[in-house]
């Protein structure tokens, strides 16, 4: 069974991809379904497993194409003679907010005869807009293009913003809010939105800059006003992955939720944590990393309700399995969704192996950060040099003497923000612990990113490079988890 399901999820996968890349029309991907059929046919009357399962294979390729094609993934010809000309819009602020030094990226969706699109406003940062508003902008409405980056490599803008529905971009744009947010979804969505925006100014109140934006990275996932220097530092030390609120930081948050609930019964506390997994990382803005650890999280918490056996890898692919059929393009364009759940899988399998390099490190803790720090760094790097190519050298290092940190760092930082926010005048007192830590980790992040070998870049290659990594990496996975062969002296019958 399990067998079946593996090849069910990597077809739908394959199919995904496919058409994420090709354009195949539906004739071929009816013959893919219909070849399906046939080695179903086949598998009834030879009973032969191998039939079965590419049978399953292949059906759930062609679905995964059919979800593809159905999703939008580029501009309707309708609006394609707005592009360059200069409009009004009006429509409604359906993410939260982006807020940058000097400007406001807000996506709106807007009405256009019996079409709707997504359009990326970039505005002053005043008026201030929150989730929901209906507002009205003036621009010259544009396509978003690729761009070069680093040593050759093309940055797919355009891809990335069409995974989230938008098409076009208003640069420079005047704007101006037409009414507040109204609606059911609006309002509660809203009313999370503005969870995360106040605890932002509280942390503000409570600690300077750049400690309070980078406690609003650990807690709320807003990493506006670490400033680029200090950004750079986090990206080159590999760090970055503690102010965007990673999974690492979601599941820190589930597991101090469930045990705040521990004082119910074991599903009370399981619904309640659940609940407040889910308006946290809806309020923290609902990133592809922080979703697949939301979703993972409530997976463990029904387990622990059901009393059922909580299996991470399978409970990873449910994840990642609903993230794609929700919305298909994350597979191929959302770099955080793919670092995310390799890095997992490198948690999964990996951690388990290098836990076995690390057998005289007496204390518990510090060995489990060592083996997943190292494990993690491992299973994201072909990924991540394919994709920026910036090879951190002090990113082991770094990670390991920041992590153990943010856990304490994330309960501090939740202090000063409520202090912040319920007592601003002995806020700073309050937050002073918060201070202190966050002290250590942006002093570790300078130092280790003004070392004259902290990173370098690698030029751009081939992608096959990546995968050839990877089936490597896999097979050095299974060699070291196989069972260690007996001795010939057992193997030989008496």
């Amino acid at each position: 069974m399990e067998r079946l399901l593996f090849a069910a999820v990597l077809g739908f996968g394959v199919g995904v991809l496919v058409l994420s890349f090709l354009a195949i029309p539906w004739p071929a991907i009816a013959c893919v379904a219909v070849i399906g059929t046939v080695f179903l046919t086949l598998y009834l009357l030879k009973k032969a497993s191998l039939y079965l399962l590419v049978g399953i294979f292949l059906l759930a390729a062609a679905l995964g194409m059919v979800r593809t094609m159905v999703q939008p993934s580029v501009l309707p010809e309708a609006l394609r003679p707005l592009i360059g000309q200069t409009i009004d819009i009006e429509g409604t602020v359906v993410v939260d907010p982006d807020i940058r030094e000097s400007t406001q990226r807000l996506t709106v969706e807007v009405e256009e005869g019996d079409k709707t699109v997504r359009i990326l406003v970039v505005a002053p940062p005043y008026p201030a807009v929150a989730y929901g508003d209906t507002v009205r902008a003036e621009g010259t409405l544009e396509v978003p293009e690729p761009f070069d980056t680093t040593e050759g490599r093309v940055f797919r803008y355009d891809k990335f913003l069409a995974k989230d529905g938008v098409f076009l971009i208003m640069q420079k744009s005047s704007l101006g809010i037409l009414a507040p947010r109204s609606g059911l979804w609006h309002t509660a969505r809203g009313v999370l939105s503005e969870f995360k925006f106040n605890g932002i100014r509280a942390l503000a109140v409570a600690l300077p800059e750049p400690y309070a934006s980078l406690a609003g990275g650990l807690i709320l996932g807003g990493k506006q006003g670490l400033g680029t220097e200090l950004l750079n530092d986090f990206i080159r030390t590999g760090l970055v992955h503690i102010v965007v609120l990673s999974g690492y930081n979601v599941m820190i948050v589930a597991d101090a939720v469930y045990r705040v609930f521990g004082f119910l019964s074991r599903q009370s506390a399981a619904i309640a944590a659940g609940v407040t997994i889910l308006a946290f990382v809806l309020s923290a803005g609902a990133g592809a990393a922080s979703a697949r650890a939301g979703i993972m999280a409530a997976i463990a918490l029904y387990g622990r309700a059901s009393g059922r056996t909580y299996d991470a890898f399978r409970a990873l692919i449910l994840a990642g399995l609903l993230m794609v059929l929700w919305n298909p393009l994350t597979l191929a364009f959302d770099p955080g969704f793919q670092l995310s759940f390799i890095a997992t899988i490198g948690l999964i399998f990996g951690a388990p192996i290098t836990e076995r390099w690390f057998s005289f490190v007496k204390i518990m803790v510090l060995k489990e950060i060592l083996a997943s720090t190292i494990a993690a760094q491992i299973s994201v790097l072909p990924l991540l040099l394919y994709q920026n190519g910036l090879f951190s050298v002090v990113a082991l290092p770094a990670n390991i003497v920041v992590l153990p940190i943010v856990p304490i760092a994330m309960l501090a930082s939740a202090v000063a923000g409520v202090a912040g926010a319920l007592l601003p005048a002995a806020a700073p007192i309050f937050a002073f612990p918060a201070y202190l830590l966050l002290s250590y980790i942006t002093s570790v992040v300078e130092f280790a990113a003004d070392l004259p070998f902290a990173a370098f870049t690698l030029p751009a290659f081939p992608f096959w490079v990546v995968i050839v990594s990877y089936v490597l990496l896999g097979w050095g996975t299974l060699r070291a988890t196989r069972p260690p062969l007996e001795n010939a002296s057992q193997r030989r019958p008496s």
